[in-house]
Order: C-alpha cells, then structure tokens, then sequence
C-alpha cells in the first residue's frame, strides 16, 4: 500500500539584516559617555543615537525604553571591564585588580556609576541591575582571589573575607569618588600592604 507523499514544511524566512554586536557595544558605550555627561535623568535616546551616530530606530530595536538600555549596559559592559588576575599571589592580584579597577572608576563607566547613584533610591530596576552588574562582579572577583589565596595556603582559614572584599571596594570609591585624589600605585601598594594583607594573615 502506497503512502500519502508527506507535505512539505513550509520553510522558515528570517527576515531583515542580522543583528551586529559591534553596533550593540558602540551604543552601550555612548550610553556610557552621555549619562557621565549629563546624568540619568537628562539621559535621552536622541542622545545615545547622536553619539554613537546612528538612528534612534536603531537603538529601540533593541531596547524598548531608557531604563532598558542602561540595565543592559551595566550587566555587559561592567562584566566584560575587569579580568580576574592570576600571578600566583594574594598581594600583587590585589594590586592587579585593584589598579585595573581603579582605571575603571577614573573612566566613562565609573563616571556614568557616579551619576546612577543619586538615582537608584527612586529606579528600584536600575538599583537592582547596578549592584548585580557594576558591584557584584568586583565584588565576585574579590571573593575569588581571596579563595584562591585560602587554597594556596596563603592566608588563613578563618580570615575575614567579607571585610577585606568591603574595604578594597571602599577604599577605592571614596579616594577617586568622594575626595577626588589619585589611587596612584603607591596609594595602592599601601592599601594591599598595610589594610588588607594584615587582615587576611
């Protein structure tokens, strides 16, 4: 008995032009600059799309609203800033990280925090996206060199890593956030040396 020819499954068209990750990273980059510039508040999309010289239709494409687009560049460009250091000891991946997050404070993304903090009382979503993405992942970094350090025998067990991973993020913000002076590598040297390496021996 013959069988019934089987129909054919109507293919699936994929219409328009793929999306291009490049464009992605150079508008969460002009997001960045902006809202250093002017702050959340006055942050616009005609704005974004100015500065990374593209269309406003561009941007809503891929993000529906303001709020949108700055959670989003929090989450990917924060997480992509600061490397985990790997020299095979506590004090110079402290000082790695730490110099390298200090570029990160001095730069468009630790301008654009600055101006996001006056707003995260009142942005519950963008208070939320700003501590998961611009301070759990130093904060994850932290704990992760601390850790390391344990398992090479190089600090003690019952070291305080909660503090130390506090105090490295602290003393780096309130120096080039609130007082405004350099976190040079002497201020650096220092902070490892005499704050957080007697902590965790």
């Amino acid at each position: 008995m013959a069988t019934a020819p089987q129909a054919e499954q109507p293919r699936t068209v994929q219409r328009g032009r793929p999306r291009d990750a490049s464009r992605d990273n150079a508008l969460r980059k002009a997001t960045l600059e902006v809202m250093a510039e002017v702050g959340y508040r006055a942050l616009t999309m005609d704005a974004v799309a100015a500065r990374a010289r593209a269309g406003k239709a561009t941007i809503y494409r891929r993000w529906e609203s303001k709020l949108e687009l700055v959670i989003d560049t929090c989450h990917e460009l924060v997480s992509r800033s600061i490397p985990q250091p790997d020299t095979g000891t506590v004090a110079d991946d402290l000082r790695e990280f730490l110099s390298t997050y200090a570029t990160l404070l001095t730069g468009p993304i630790g301008k654009a925090a600055q101006a996001l903090v006056g707003e995260l009382p009142h942005e519950p979503e963008l208070a939320e996206a700003f501590r998961a993405g611009f301070l759990s992942s130093q904060r994850r970094i932290l704990r992760r060199i601390l850790e390391a350090g344990t398992a090479r025998g190089e600090i003690r067990a019952d070291a305080p890593h909660g503090i130390v991973v506090e105090l490295a993020g602290a003393a780096l913000t309130h120096r080039l956030m609130l007082i405004g002076e350099p976190a040079d590598p002497t201020y650096i040297d220092r902070l490892v040396d005499e704050a957080l390496m007697p902590l965790l021996r």
